[in-house]
């Protein structure tokens, strides 16, 4: 399973020893061209509406490893979850877009509102979380009342928490190995 997305997500060497991949709608060759999606981003930008069914299809193609639905389910007479932006309507037996629910008799099971798939670890200071440049323990903001030092915080540690999975569906993402726990 590693392997096979390890490839989608890496470009692979072509048999003239380059990472270029060709964009499907121009033509143009470069390493910035993903060959999971195969598009170039001038063709994304300016050719949208031709290239939004190859985006969609490089999509369905990412998640189907971990058979996720391609697209959030819209079922007639499913059960509603509003736990996201992307409001899914399960039908029985079926799964939710982020996978950690699945609804049976009429119920979801799995994940609730108050009830949440998570890891966690120490996260050495100053450290590389997105929120980095705002934290107090990275950057001494707000020092002495919310930090110890005037700058980073060398020697010290944060609770870094992550949901086991995400509504959101991106190609690229640093985190996709969180589909696995769905």
């Amino acid at each position: 399973m590693y392997l096979l997305v390890q490839e989608m997500w890496r470009g692979e060497r072509s048999t003239d020893g380059t990472t270029d991949a060709v964009c499907r709608n121009c033509g143009r060759r470069s390493s910035l061209i993903s060959r999971h999606l195969g598009l170039c981003a001038d063709c994304i930008r300016e050719e949208f509406d031709r290239a939004l069914p190859q985006i969609r299809e490089a999509h369905h193609r990412s998640r189907q490893p971990f058979h996720l639905p391609g697209q959030p389910p819209r079922d007639s007479g499913g059960v509603p979850c509003r736990l996201c932006a992307n409001e899914c309507s399960v039908a029985d037996g079926g799964v939710s877009y982020c996978g950690l629910r699945t609804a049976e008799a009429g119920r979801f099971t799995g994940v609730t509102a108050d009830r949440a798939s998570v890891s966690w670890y120490y996260d050495p200071l100053p450290t590389n979380c997105v929120a980095g440049w705002v934290c107090p323990g990275g950057t001494g903001e707000g020092f002495p009342k919310y930090a110890y030092t005037d700058g980073p915080e060398r020697g010290y540690k944060n609770l870094a928490v992550f949901y086991q999975a995400c509504s959101f569906d991106c190609l690229f993402c640093q985190n996709w190995h969180y589909r696995r726990a769905a």
